[in-house]
């Protein structure tokens, strides 16, 4: 009985870890515990930076987030309508670019790449309800990384809707609170 009881166990906890490895990378149901389509309202912790139309801004100041070892400096979430349609992060540098190119190439295979005679190059990814576009402009550099949930976002005109997102950082001057540690971009 005690053996059946233990074996039981081991296959609870192989079970749980591998539905938290197999989780851990899935932007289909959202990012950052927040879910495409919901309303913002179910999010106290965001504060909007910037309307454009039908289409609000928002960032979380009580969060910091890194990717490859370093800090990324803005997130900010898209609602349209009321409903989280989008994701835009601004990455520091060019070991973020690169570390996130990898990790998605490997979890969604090549990127359809377009380069611009202006200096832009674009990697983009597809993958069901999801669409990624990592890019990275040459003068001024600049590095973003966007995720559209396509549902909601699919009739927008994504480079406009991007192109709106604020140009500073969020901040928090009214917090006292010191900023908190950064948490990975992406569990991978």
């Amino acid at each position: 009985m005690r053996r059946t009881g233990f074996v039981s166990g081991i296959a609870l906890v192989i079970l749980l870890y591998l539905s938290a490895v197999g989780s851990a990378f899935d932007l289909q149901k959202g990012i950052h515990g927040m879910k495409w389509n919901s309303s913002v309202s179910a999010y106290s912790d965001l504060t909007r930076v910037k309307t454009l139309g039908q289409a609000s801004y928002y960032a979380n100041t009580k969060m910091a987030y890194k990717s490859a070892n370093q800090p990324v400096p803005a997130v900010y979430y898209g609602f349209y309508q009321d409903r989280f349609f989008a994701v835009f992060i601004k990455l520091r540098s060019p070991n973020q670019f690169s570390h996130l190119e990898r990790q998605f190439t490997k979890k969604y295979g090549a990127p359809k790449t377009t380069r611009s005679p202006s200096g832009l190059t674009v990697h983009r990814w597809r993958d069901k309800v999801l669409d990624i576009k990592l890019k990275l402009r040459e003068s001024p550099v600049e590095y973003k990384v966007a995720f559209y949930y396509r549902p909601l976002a699919s009739w927008f005109n994504q480079d406009h809707l991007e192109n709106a997102t604020p140009e500073a950082p969020p901040s928090d001057s009214s917090s006292s609170e010191p900023a908190p540690n950064p948490e990975p971009l992406i569990s991978y």
